[in-house]
């Protein structure tokens, strides 16, 4: 028996609540079960009961055994001395608080469903990555879409709270908070920390103050990543070194040095240098707020933006100084969807929640439906099943759901799970 599965059956009342007493023969009426707790402290808080004629309001803790809470040393713990009921499935000790004062006790054994006890343990061992895959055709589709869409909010909602304590570093400033999102974006999974260093290093307000000169903004920014150091020498390097060492030295400004990018295992559409370049366009065609452009562009707008080619020396180089045949320099389809995915729409959802805008936060969300669904190796376990695989909105909401539910058998306190457990009727002869 686990924990877990007692909080639920306790929490939504799935036990012969009729039959229900204290160890010591007591009348009990639960009246409430009280709120999850999920920090330090017992399990449920703000129950009410009613033990004999006695109400009482406090705090639930349960265990799998009465005598855990000796072996947790909840005894020694204040925070447990508002405990009014202890749940246990097997009572084995009375704990005592005081002299001649006993927590009052429920056990549940007996008093489970057999048939939702087996249905939970047969959903926990089944050997598969998706648990609930053997199961998913006695699930409604609403019940699934559903599930997604309290996901993704979850997920929107988990990136907001990141967001704003960044906000707070950056004197509520939200262009160095887009500007730094975006940069991370550009890096991807491989040089994702070597582009945050980057922006880290060049602030957005020195960007923003050379917006007019395309030149300028590629100085700087190949400036700052330390590749200017390293390049092989022609006439464009050469260029962009004089009037970095001038911006260097007017904002003195120190490189993060070439060391911190990886050309391990990347195609060249892909090498730092390019991305760089595409940086540092996407930079230039920004306007005067970056903000504007992330928080209030559609997506044909947005697609456009990010898709933009750099100069002309990326369209016969991949690196510095080393021909290469002609090739498209824009940004890729998938690496600008990427993009808006990641770093666009998370903040655009942020900065709605941020301003109390819920028409932003629904927009925000709506763009997900208008890119097409991932591939990567999370999502192919659901579009292997019959979870539907229409747009990113589906794909964002399952990797949520994979990484904080089912990687962590959260089956419970996710409702494709629940309704797998849950039994019709919570009074069968059967009970374990």
């Amino acid at each position: 028996m686990k924990e877990e599965f007692l909080h639920y059956v306790w929490q939504h009342r799935h036990y012969d609540f009729l039959r229900a007493k204290t160890t010591r023969g007591q009348p009990l009426n639960i009246i409430f079960p009280g709120y999850h707790n999920h920090d330090a402290g017992p399990d449920f808080l703000q129950a009410v009961v009613v033990i004999g004629d006695m109400r009482w309001v406090g705090s639930v803790e349960i265990h799998c055994r009465s005598s855990d809470w000796l072996r947790h040393r909840h005894q020694y713990d204040e925070k447990y001395h508002s405990v009014i009921l202890h749940v246990v499935f097997e009572h084995d000790t009375e704990i005592q608080l005081a002299e001649n004062e006993f927590v009052p006790t429920l056990e549940l054994k007996g008093l489970i469903p057999r048939e939702m006890f087996d249905r939970y343990e047969s959903l926990m061992n089944v050997p598969d990555m998706l648990l609930c895959r053997p199961h998913l055709t006695n699930v409604s589709p609403l019940v699934v879409q559903s599930q997604q869409s309290e996901v993704l909010v979850e997920r929107m909602l988990r990136r907001q709270r990141g967001f704003l304590s960044m906000l707070e570093s950056y004197q509520q400033d939200w262009n160095e908070l887009i500007y730094r999102t975006l940069a991370i974006g550009f890096g991807c999974k491989k040089n994702g920390t070597a582009f945050e260093l980057l922006a880290q290093s060049l602030p957005y307000r020195i960007v923003r103050a050379h917006q007019s000169s395309r030149f300028q903004l590629y100085a700087l920014v190949f400036g700052q990543s330390g590749m200017l150091d390293v390049a092989d020498r022609d006439d464009y390097v050469e260029r962009l070194r004089y009037e970095y060492d001038y911006l260097r030295y007017k904002y003195q400004l120190e490189s993060i040095g070439a060391h911190q990018w990886n050309w391990l295992r990347l195609r060249p559409q892909n090498f730092p240098t390019l991305r760089l370049a595409q940086f540092a366009q996407m930079l230039y065609e920004t306007g005067n707020s970056l903000s504007d452009k992330v928080l209030k562009t559609g997506m044909a707008g947005l697609r456009s933006w990010l898709s933009i080619a750099p100069d002309e020396y990326w369209q016969t180089h991949y690196q510095f100084g080393k021909v290469s045949p002609q090739h498209a320099s824009g940004m890729g389809v998938s690496t600008a969807n990427s993009l808006i995915i990641n770093a666009v729409v998370p903040v655009r959802f942020a900065y709605a929640r941020f301003t109390g805008d819920e028409a932003m936060q629904e927009d925000a969300l709506n763009l997900l439906e208008h890119i097409e669904y991932e591939d990567n190796k999370t999502t192919r376990i659901f579009a292997e099943s019959t979870f539907p695989c229409r747009s990113a909105y589906d794909s964002q909401a399952q990797i949520e759901l994979f990484d904080q539910y089912c990687s962590k058998k959260r089956c419970l306190q996710c409702s494709i799970g629940e309704k797998i457990v849950r039994e019709i009727g919570t009074h069968p002869p059967n009970a374990v």
